[in-house]
Order: C-alpha cells, then structure tokens, then sequence
C-alpha cells in the first residue's frame, strides 16, 4: 500500500513541475506557436500525471476504471484541441498577411 502512495506522489510533483514549466513558458516564449506548444505539450504531461496518480490511489476498480476513462478521453481530446487552435492561429495570420499585403499593393497604385 505504502509503495503506491509513493509512486502517486512521484506523480503528482511530476505533473506540478510540468504544470509550473508549461506557464513559464508561456511567458518566456514570443511567437504564437512556440506559447501554444509549450502550453499543450506541459499541460497534457501535467493533466496525464495528475490522472496517473489518481488511478493509483483509486480505491476500487470501478473508480478506477472510471479514471481510466478519463484518461483515454483526455489523451485524445487534449492534442486534437492544441491542433485546432494552431490551425485557426495559422488561418488567421494567412488572412492578416494577405489584408496587409493588399494595403501595400493599393498604397503603390
């Protein structure tokens, strides 16, 4: 029993360092896309480890399986969301570049 406490709270300060690595970059960081992986990257590690430390001290097997649920659903859902946004990030800077190539272009005319 004592070794599973144990490991939940390995994972529990390695989800908390990634969480606090994550916001830093966050700040750190300059362009949209180095923020937006920083931010995924951290925060999927941290919400993955906080999950692994709850199943393990799960107290029966259908909270843990219920867990585990969570688990699966976030490891599919959390990426899928990141890529949406860096899709939109990179449709709207297309659109600002060409607003603004156009400007150029009529200013010269």
């Amino acid at each position: 029993m004592i070794i599973r406490e144990i490991l939940a709270l390995i994972a529990f300060l390695v989800g908390t360092f990634f969480g606090l690595f994550g916001m830093i970059g966050l700040f750190r960081f300059r362009d949209p896309y180095s923020r937006l992986h920083a931010g995924s990257l951290c925060g999927t590690t941290a919400v993955f480890s906080y999950l692994i430390a709850l199943l393990l001290l799960a107290p029966s097997a259908a909270i843990g399986a219920r867990v585990f649920i969570i688990l699966v659903f976030f490891l599919i859902s959390a990426p899928t969301g990141s890529s949406i946004v860096a899709k939109f990030i990179w449709e709207s800077e297309d659109a600002t570049t060409q607003r603004s190539s156009m400007k150029r272009e009529d200013k010269s005319l």
